[in-house]
């Protein structure tokens, strides 16, 4: 089975760009709620560059899930994005840091066991700049795409595990 790391970025008090970690504690959630917790490690951060290479080593799969802003795309929709064409998170690629390509590139120069298989889910925000800790509902319902989706891939990769309760 694959060891698989779900990544949700973000800034929880600068309203829509809180997505990604919304969207990380949703499907930790959800995990334990299908008695499934142990199928991903979930894990929130507002970091991104260097730091995201230590979260990512010695993962088989690392899921990532952040707010993106593109030109002319409705708030809400759900993008998945090849790793090598980041360029439009606040976190995965950052002025003042390196870019996701290169810290992947960055740790296998340096022998450190990256990702072989990396997804990325971006969410369009509306607004990631202003304070607030709510997700507008278009932003909202992406979420809830984005968790479907990463469940989806997460529990049909996982062997079923049954859990025994007693009343």
């Amino acid at each position: 089975m694959q060891r698989t790391r779900v990544i949700g970025l973000g800034n929880t008090i600068l309203s829509d760009d809180g997505v990604g970690v919304y969207a990380a504690r949703e499907v930790r959630r959800r995990l334990a709620e299908m008695g499934r917790a142990e199928t991903a490690d979930v894990v929130e951060t507002e970091v991104g560059g260097f730091a995201l290479m230590e979260l990512m080593t010695d993962w088989d799969r690392v899921i990532l899930v952040d707010a993106i802003q593109f030109d002319n795309v409705s708030p809400g929709t759900l993008v998945q994005i090849d790793p090598q064409d980041l360029r439009t998170s606040l976190r995965i690629r950052s002025v003042h840091d390196v870019d996701l390509p290169t810290v992947l590139s960055l740790g296998r120069c340096l022998g450190l066991k990256m990702p072989e298989e990396i997804l990325v889910y971006g969410i369009q925000a509306q607004d990631a700049r202003t304070l607030g800790e709510n997700l507008i509902s278009p932003v909202r319902q992406g979420m809830r795409s984005a968790v479907d989706l990463m469940l989806d891939r997460l529990t049909a990769d996982a062997p079923r595990q049954f859990v025994s309760r007693q009343s």
